[in-house]
């Protein structure tokens, strides 16, 4: 992967500064009856009990009064709260039917701690696991201890970090929940802000309408402005317009836009101004396209609205989808059909060439008629992506290609990448019949031929073993060859196996005595990956103590923007084994194989 670690040490160390200053306070769990948005301490009843904390008594009948709220502001058909008011901070979409983290994730953890790990949650383009997890943690309906912060406030961290991460339509669908007596004027901004990207205009407008809160940038006002031309009055509009040119000149792209709605055609000046989401409405409606740059320098939330613009430059379109689907916040069928209507078909763009290079090979790939080169064009494409930091969004990319190739004997190790990906998908019984074939190779060629094909089925089992994925597969520590995983660089020989025997141990496999023995003897380094004994230290105190949400916060900070395949053993062995206490030990498998992949075991 190319994520920087000089980007990883930044990030980690502003939560560094917030952990010798902040203190977890705990407070005393209180049961209460479920609701699509639980009250403070409602308890998690669908998991595993972490804690050494007795569970709270049942709350006497007479406690178990509720009440139900239904408006336009609440997606689905009723909210149940119990009496006494909705906390907008404890609002989510993801309960324990679509695999929230558990209503009482946050117990245990102060708001003033709760706000700095949302904060500093990293946003990963190397890992899709992170990218689940850091997605459940901000989407979950969960209570959050009072405490000195605002719950609108809270609401707001989570809310942006969506945004950072480009999930546009996960963050506007969370802002609705809120009911409307707990919103703020931020929050109400926000949801502007969010329609506007999802070219939902007129929903918008209905929220700007009426709104006559001052903000520095005079945002209300020019929103209004904006509102008035969709809806013809542009005599309000005109109005509008002057008396902004009156109070606030800076916006020159604002006033340029207002110019081409009306029918005029100013140049829209070229300067370093962040586009925003009014921007992109006021461009998309005049009938301009946003450029890569600018949605770039904006984030990912505007990369995910340039990507979805269909009057958008379609290379511009591609660039945005594909990181996008990098981030994890778009899947992979636009890229897909992008690539096919022949976006970036001509490798005319220096600054797009490796994915100009990946979408060419998909094309080929997809026209192909010969397994073995189709074959080769996708195992092409794997590495492009691999070079480009981007292997799992291209494995992503490939996977309907690579489902139409039967899996057999082919040369190279074509079978062990398809294993890998498609273990890395979920698809465990596609990755099955792979495992069979690199089995069966061993059974045919020269002497030589077999010994290669069984060092492969060595780190076969090695992958199957650690997604815990049932197939033939089984931990044999007799039977174990270190050799198979010498490969590579020197000094990495002994650090694939110590990695390996780290790993399944985790997972609760016996390795002996001498299999530490045998991965000394291969020669150990002093590790470089990155670790931090001081997240290390707050991830197992949070395990220990069950504290859901804390632990999953902590463990994106340890693994942070690098992924799992940048820490050091130890530190994956930490977030690992810290994930596992807490009852995510399918999560912790998929960490471990992301690490696996990425530093080809």
């Amino acid at each position: 992967m190319t994520s920087s670690r000089n980007n990883t040490r930044r990030l980690l160390s502003g939560i560094l500064l917030g952990f010798v200053t902040l203190a977890s306070s705990t407070v005393a769990a209180q049961n209460k009856p479920r609701s699509l948005v639980p009250l403070l301490g409602e308890p998690e009843q669908s998991r595993p009990a972490n804690t050494s904390e007795s569970s709270p008594e049942p709350a006497p009948a007479a406690q178990k009064q509720k009440q139900v709220i239904e408006g336009s502001r609440i997606e689905g058909s009723v909210v149940v709260q119990k009496l006494g008011g909705l906390d907008a901070a404890s609002v989510g979409i993801l309960d324990a039917s679509t695999g929230d983290l558990g209503s009482s994730m946050w117990q245990g953890t102060s708001s003033s701690r709760v706000a700095t790990l949302i904060q500093h949650l990293p946003v990963s383009s190397s890992s899709p696991e992170m990218q689940k997890l850091l997605r459940r943690l901000l989407l979950t309906a969960a209570a959050i201890p009072r405490g000195s912060e605002e719950p609108t406030e809270l609401m707001q961290l989570r809310l942006n970090k969506l945004r950072d991460a480009g999930l546009v339509v996960e963050a506007s669908q969370l802002v609705q929940r809120v009911p409307a007596s707990k919103m703020s004027s931020g929050l109400e901004r926000t949801a502007v802000d969010l329609l506007l990207l999802e070219g939902k205009n007129e929903q918008a407008c209905k929220k700007i309408e009426g709104m006559t809160e001052n903000t520095p940038d005079f945002f209300w006002e020019k929103a209004s402005v904006f509102c008035n031309v969709l809806s013809g009055n542009m005599s309000r509009a005109e109005l509008g317009v002057s008396l902004l040119n009156e109070d606030e000149g800076t916006d020159s792209l604002f006033f340029g836009l207002f110019d081409r709605l009306v029918g005029g055609n100013s140049k829209l000046q070229e300067t370093d101004q962040v586009i925003s989401p009014l921007h992109f409405a006021m461009m998309k409606e005049a009938g301009l396209s946003l450029s890569y740059e600018q949605a770039e320098k904006a984030g990912f939330d505007l990369l995910w609205a340039l990507a979805k613009q269909e009057i958008a430059e379609k290379n511009d379109r591609l660039r945005a989808a594909y990181v996008s689907l990098a981030v994890g916040s778009m899947p992979a069928g636009l890229v897909r059909q992008l690539i096919i209507a022949g976006a970036l078909a001509n490798d005319d763009d220096d600054a797009a060439i490796d994915l100009g290079h990946m979408a060419g090979f998909f094309r080929q790939a997809a026209s192909e008629k010969d397994p073995m080169e189709k074959a080769r064009l996708i195992g092409e494409l794997w590495a492009a992506g691999e070079q480009d930091g981007t292997y799992f969004a291209a494995a992503g990319l490939s996977l309907p290609l690579l489902k139409q190739i039967s899996a057999v004997s082919l040369d190279g190790d074509f079978e062990l990448d398809a294993l890998r990906v498609l273990l890395a998908a979920g698809d465990s019984a596609e990755a099955s019949l792979w495992e069979r074939s690199i089995r069966r190779s061993a059974l045919r060629g020269t002497a030589r031929e077999r010994d290669v094909a069984g060092k492969k089925i060595a780190r076969a089992d090695a992958y199957m073993l650690i997604s815990g994925t049932p197939g033939i597969a089984r931990w044999t520590p007799s039977a174990f060859d270190p050799s198979a995983f010498v490969k590579g660089p020197e000094l990495e020989q002994g650090a694939n196996v110590g990695m390996l025997l780290s790993i399944l141990e985790i997972f609760g496999e016996k390795v002996p005595d001498e299999l530490w023995s045998a991965a000394f003897g291969l020669g150990q380094v002093p590790q470089s990956d990155f670790s931090n004994k001081v997240i290390e230290k707050n991830l197992e105190i949070s395990a220990n103590n069950g504290r859901v949400g804390e632990t999953v916060a902590l463990s994106l900070a340890l693994l942070g923007e690098g992924g799992p395949a940048m820490l050091s053993v130890n530190s994956l062995s930490a977030v690992l084994t810290s994930l596992q206490k807490i009852g995510l030990t399918d999560e912790a498998r998929h960490l471990a194989l992301e690490a696996a992949i990425l530093r080809d075991l």
